[in-house]
């Protein structure tokens, strides 16, 4: 498939050129603009005959808009009940799907107008119909919201076969919370019938009480409009509360509201009711009498009540809880039990049983996880039920060997790996995970001068992770009960050899990563201990890195970090929706061993220069001076839906490291870079920056400072099969912070940094093949901050020609 991609992007190029070359010279840069207006005029013939298939007397639905004079009612969900929606299209004015379709021919049954059929998209014709039921279902919604006297008018203009539907929506005053009452002996006269009160389960009752004691986390509150997607999170909120309290058969059925307005201006008071049950069971408390579980479950033979199956059973009792396996337990039994978070003799409680199906499910050992509860009717007495409590258990192979070929994208850098990864899921019979990787992989580097350079890198690591919370004289068992920690061990191995440098690096590491609510996902790493050894280094390498301040990032260098990263993602996998990405990281090197060194009075080393002269001085581990550095950067995402075709995605970064101490300059690998693949696409990797200091005499690129400072924004589109495209604008650049780094502009001034502000854009194109995606993007340079301060823009300053267009090939998304 890459194979074929490459092919593709040589035949376009070459063929354009060829096209262009006898008929134009390129005199400036409005040539592109020109020609990119060109290709949109192109693609809109296409789709210019969009009424090819509407019959007569109908009318393609060209539009559809909603107009309401009430800010706070949402646009995108009064969208959601319109029945008809026009056509997708493209960049806002392009229907491009629709286009495809007009293309076939009459015959949709056969070859090529079959196939146009199929991946385009039928021309929705305006139906009355539909309309009407649109206004009904608008008019559902806004009762749902509140606004009990809105009024809907619909308007359809006609023309060239053409329909365009507007609705005008007057929302009127919205109905809001008045008072809220919880008891019955609360309520004003007359609020409910005697009948009704007869219903009501009574105020003396406990499920009563804690509805009152309680309500102060109530959905629903005074002053805010009326909504029935309110009430429905006030029932889903009191039947958890109740299942919390141990009340094991009560449903969210029993909750009813009941409203009055009578005499209220656009209010309405709300009593939250409780039907009196008809059975007893409902109001009884139940308690966890005994845990069974099954941990080699199988659920057809268990289905079909095998004989041979169920001889092979054995069973363990701990106490109350009976553990049933086949020929050997392989798990610990007190891994399960930590696991849950209810024991035998507690009283029911839903969010302990929800909170042990995540723990079950983050062992990684099991592919189906069921907890269910029977009442044990001969244990109960008047008080308190009984239940029994069945966790049926599937496992995973214990081990697996793979073999991976896949794509690579480091730093921008296109290439081709093989891994080898053999996999122990139950190393030490308590879940612990052992991983061992082994990896081959080859990246094609463009260099400056647009030759392209193989960088070759072989590696191994070892990894061990173990759901305990290893922490050395601390248990912390209310923040291992809560936050389930998970702690991990790695060791790995890297030897990369380029045409300028060899690095070998070994890595060793240890902390902890674990969830603090549904959306925020913690790591630290208490200690990365890095050996990174430079050498084999070519002359024009060290021609290009003559400035001694960065030719020390490359020097021979000890890491030893203690970092953390907070990730919080609200993606719903399950949805196409908008959502928030963003990680925030921090990590700090050095101190620790600089502080060890001081207290035990360690010898320091003399650091001089090329002239022999004195520099300073430094500690060393085991002869290897050691890095020290603070760091710290933030990655903003966000990800906009506009339908099943259309996605805007933007993405904000930030990040500044700074180094003092033992050694006063970034590690190479700390470094920030700027360009490539995933950064700003119309430079190549590491060639932009920093600030507007260039080395165009430079073979390899390597262009790194302190500082980073990058914005993107991408339109994304589906096309047809597995294509898309999209466009985007990069803007941002690196600079230094260190009075030592001399290179001319790279230097970050507070009052002048927006003006060496780099600006991209360029169109792309994706192959998603759901396990990989494949990217090209072809990026155009809008501002070289470089050049001259009035020559920065390029539009108007440079000639145009297809050399200054950058291809940028890469596996997966940008951001």
């Amino acid at each position: 498939m890459f194979l074929k991609i490459s092919i593709f992007v040589k035949f376009v190029t070459t063929n354009t050129i060829l096209y262009l070359k006898p008929n134009h010279k390129y005199k400036n840069s409005y040539f592109f603009l020109s020609l990119i207006f060109a290709i949109f005029l192109l693609m809109g013939a296409v789709s210019c005959s969009t009424t090819k298939y509407v019959g007569d007397n109908e009318y393609l639905l060209s539009k559809v808009s909603v107009k309401v004079d009430d800010k706070n009612i949402s646009s995108s969900e009064l969208n959601q009940n319109i029945k008809q929606q026009p056509n997708i299209k493209i960049l806002g004015i392009w229907k491009f799907h629709l286009g495809l379709y007009n293309l076939s021919g009459k015959n949709k049954k056969k070859g090529i107008n079959k196939w146009l059929s199929r991946i385009g998209e039928e021309p929705v014709i305006y139906e009355d119909y539909q309309t009407q039921r649109s206004k009904v279902q608008l008019g559902i919604y806004l009762r749902k919201k509140g606004y009990y006297n809105a009024t809907i008018e619909d308007t359809v203009v006609f023309r060239r076969k053409k329909a365009k539907l507007r609705f005008k929506i007057t929302s009127g005053e919205p109905y809001r919370f008045g008072s809220i009452f919880n008891e019955k002996a609360a309520l004003p006269r007359n609020f409910i019938s005697p009948y009704q009160n007869i219903k009501e389960i009574s105020d003396s009752s406990l499920i009563r009480q804690y509805l009152v004691a309680a309500s102060v986390n109530s959905k629903i509150k005074t002053g805010q409009n009326v909504d029935s997607d309110i009430l429905g999170k006030e029932r889903d909120r009191i039947s958890k509360l109740m299942k919390n309290k141990g009340y094991f058969n009560f449903s969210k059925e029993y909750i009813h509201f009941m409203m009055d307005s009578v005499g209220k201006d656009h209010q309405m008071d709300v009593f939250v009711g409780i039907k009196k049950p008809q059975s007893s069971n409902v109001e009884r408390k139940y308690r966890i009498r005994s845990i069974i579980v099954n941990s080699d479950y199988d659920p057809k033979p268990m289905l079909l009540n095998d004989s041979v199956y169920l001889s092979k059973l054995d069973t363990l009792n701990l106490g109350n809880c009976q553990f049933i396996y086949t020929e050997k337990l392989n798990i610990k039994p007190d891994v399960i039990i930590n696991s849950l978070g209810f024991q035998p003799g507690s009283l029911y409680n839903l969010s302990e049983v929800e909170y042990s199906y995540r723990r079950l499910q983050a062992l990684n050992q099991y592919k189906f996880v069921n907890i269910r509860f029977e009442v044990d009717t001969e244990a109960e007495n008047e008080l308190e039920g009984s239940l029994n409590c069945f966790i049926q258990l599937s496992p995973h192979k214990r081990q697996a060997y793979t073999v991976e070929l896949e794509g690579t994208n480091s730093s921008g850098n296109i290439g081709f790996a093989g891994k080898v990864n053999y996999q122990h899921k139950n190393l030490l019979r308590g879940a612990e995970i052992l991983d061992i990787r082994l990896s081959n992989a080859t990246e094609t580097v463009k260099s400056n001068d647009n030759r392209n350079f193989f960088s070759k890198e072989y590696g191994g690591e070892i990894s061990l992770n173990t759901p305990k919370f290893l922490f050395p004289f601390l248990t912390a068992n209310r923040f291992r009960k809560k936050y389930n920690p998970k702690s991990r061990l790695s060791l790995a191995y890297s030897y990369q050899k380029r045409p300028d440098y060899t690095r070998t690096q070994a890595d060793a590491s240890f902390g902890y990563n674990w969830r603090s609510s549904r959306y925020l996902t913690h790591t630290l790493n208490l200690i990365e201990l890095s050996f990174v050894e430079v050498k084999n280094l070519s002359q024009d390498f060290i021609d290009d890195i003559n400035n001694l301040y960065i030719a020390n990032s490359f020097t021979d260098h000890v890491i030893s970090t203690t970092r953390y990263s907070l990730v919080f993602n609200n993606q719903n996998l399950n949805k196409l929706s908008n959502y928030n990405y963003l990680r925030f990281s921090f990590e700090t090197a050095g101190n620790t061993l600089n502080t060890f060194d001081k207290l035990l009075g360690s010898k320091k080393n003399m650091d001089y220069n090329d002239n022999g002269e004195l520099e300073g001085t430094y500690y060393d581990l085991l002869g290897i001076r050691y890095a020290q550095y603070i760091k710290a950067d933030i990655d903003y995402r966000y990800n906009w839906h506009l339908n099943k075709a259309n996605t805007f995605v933007g993405r904000l970064f930030m990040g500044l490291g700074y180094a003092y101490g033992n050694l006063k300059v970034l590690p190479f690998e700390k470094s920030y870079f700027s360009g490539g693949a995933n950064g700003i696409r119309a430079w190549q990797v590491r060639s932009l920056g920093p600030g507007s200091y260039s080395n165009d005499e430079a073979v390899y690129p390597n262009n790194t400072a302190d500082f980073k400072l990058e914005g993107n924004l991408e339109y994304r589109f589906k096309l047809v099969w597995k294509f898309e495209g999209a466009m985007f604008i990069d803007a941002g650049n690196i600079w230094a912070i260190s009075s030592k780094d001399d290179r001319p502009g790279a230097k970050f001034d507070m009052k002048n940094f927006y003006k060496e502000v780099a600006v991209g854009t360029g169109v792309g194109a994706r192959v998603d093949l759901n396990f990989i995606l494949f990217r090209l993007d072809l990026g155009l340079k809008l501002r070289d901050p470089s050049l001259a301060g009035d020559k920065r823009w390029i539009i108007g300053n440079r000639p145009f020609s297809f050399s200054q267009l950058t291809y940028n090939i890469g596996i997966g998304y940008p951001f």
